[in-house]
């Protein structure tokens, strides 16, 4: 199942555009060492446990979302009230878009997955350079994004079955781009519906 999530996510940045850059490692997941790099996208670092049955889980436990910036992240400016509401934008978007097929529960169990996700890294954009260039060639330029860090646990034991690493940057497509955070948004709804698709597939 992450294995098609890693696919999809990857087609996503291939047609959308994601960043190429180096993705950081925050911390947040502990333990790197057994993390392979995207050979199309080394953005995206990601694992999986070898004989996983994905097929059991039908439904969620969503921790919070925490922010876990490495120190060398670029944002630390930002309002801490601004980072407190795209958290909890982050957790809403993927319970609402997954919800309706997974529900999202509060107690562990054989058929729950866990997941752990945490907001590691928000490149702002400059609205009124986004304004200006709109009103110029008709598409925002400062893409902005962000950067995830999220591992699916089993619920009752708590062992890791899978995990990634990713970094995402906006596009023109994000409506909500002429906000300092808006393609960070855009990053996030990206990022849920390509959750969603993985966990559909049989």
């Amino acid at each position: 199942m992450i294995g098609r999530f890693l696919l999809v996510s990857l087609s996503v940045c291939l047609i959308m555009g994601c960043s190429t850059m180096k993705t950081p490692k925050s911390g947040f997941l502990q333990d790197y060492s057994e993390f392979q790099v995207d050979t199309k996208d080394k953005s995206l670092l990601w694992y999986e446990k070898e004989g996983t049955d994905w097929k059991r889980f039908d439904k969620l436990i969503i921790d919070p979302v925490v922010v876990y910036y490495h120190p060398d992240a670029r944002n630390r400016a930002i309002d801490p009230q601004e980072i407190e509401k795209l958290t909890k934008y982050f957790r809403d978007v993927v319970v609402e878009e997954v919800s309706d097929r997974f529900p999202v529960v509060d107690t562990a169990g054989s058929d729950v997955l866990r997941i752990r996700a945490a907001i590691t890294d928000v490149i702002p954009v400059s609205p009124a350079m986004n304004i200006l260039s709109a009103a110029a060639i008709g598409v925002p330029l400062d893409m902005g994004g962000a950067a995830i860090e999220a591992e699916f646990l089993d619920s009752e034991t708590g062992e890791r079955l899978g995990a990634i690493v990713d970094m995402k940057l906006g596009t023109p497509l994000d409506i909500s781009g002429f906000t300092s955070l808006g393609h960070a948004k855009g990053a996030f709804q990206r990022w849920a519906k390509e959750l969603k698709q993985a966990l559909l597939e049989p």
